[in-house]
């Protein structure tokens, strides 16, 4: 294996739920459903901007405008580095991997996100908003293969959504399906696996 790529949310960056409202909690319960619901998706993708998103809210959750804009911009501001990832990227990247961040993510949390150092630490990135594709569609896949001349049965693709991995798996990468809930237990996984 010469090359990880990375999903962000729920790999690389979390929230407490214990800082979390409840309405923030009641509402990423909502996104994290099987199959995401397609409002999401579509934000993502860059497609729907925050006020179109923040307006989808008002009638997923039954509350005004304006409260559903706190909580979106709650969503960001609680999301936080994983210890145990980032430990991880660094000695990966020590061991001289090649990394990689593949994420579906709306221009307004990677814009937030880039604050933290550990974003740093990658080689490149294909982020969903920037390109008008998904994970799981397998362009996506395809684009940052070829954008970054990696070879799929060389490269380690790590998700924590099982739809997103085999959709990876599909394409030729080797995959990992991370379990947000334990990272560290996770991230101990990856260790024994690569380094």
């Amino acid at each position: 294996m010469k090359n990880v790529i990375f999903d962000l949310g729920g790999v690389v960056f979390s929230r407490d739920k214990r800082l979390c409202s409840n309405d923030l909690l009641a509402f990423w319960k909502i996104i994290h459903a099987t199959p995401t619901p397609h409002f999401w998706l579509e934000f993502d993708r860059g497609t729907l901007t925050w006020e179109e998103m923040v307006l989808t809210m008002t009638e997923v959750m039954q509350m005004p405008y304006n409260h559903c804009d706190e909580i979106l911009h709650e969503a960001i501001a609680q999301t936080r580095p994983v210890a145990a990832t980032s430990e991880l990227i660094g000695q990966l990247k020590k061991a001289g991997y090649k990394l990689f961040v593949l994420s579906n993510m709306s221009f307004e949390f990677i814009a937030d996100f880039r604050k933290y150092p550990i974003l740093n630490e990658f080689d490149g990135e294909v982020i969903s908003c920037y390109y008008n594709l998904i994970k799981p569609e397998r362009a996506i896949y395809e684009l940052i293969s070829n954008k970054f001349g990696l070879t799929p049965a060389e490269t380690l693709f790590i998700d924590d959504k099982p739809v997103n991995t085999v959709a990876a798996a599909d394409f030729g990468f080797n995959v990992f399906n991370f379990d947000r809930e334990n990272p560290e237990k996770a991230c101990d996984e990856l260790r024994k696996m690569l380094i």
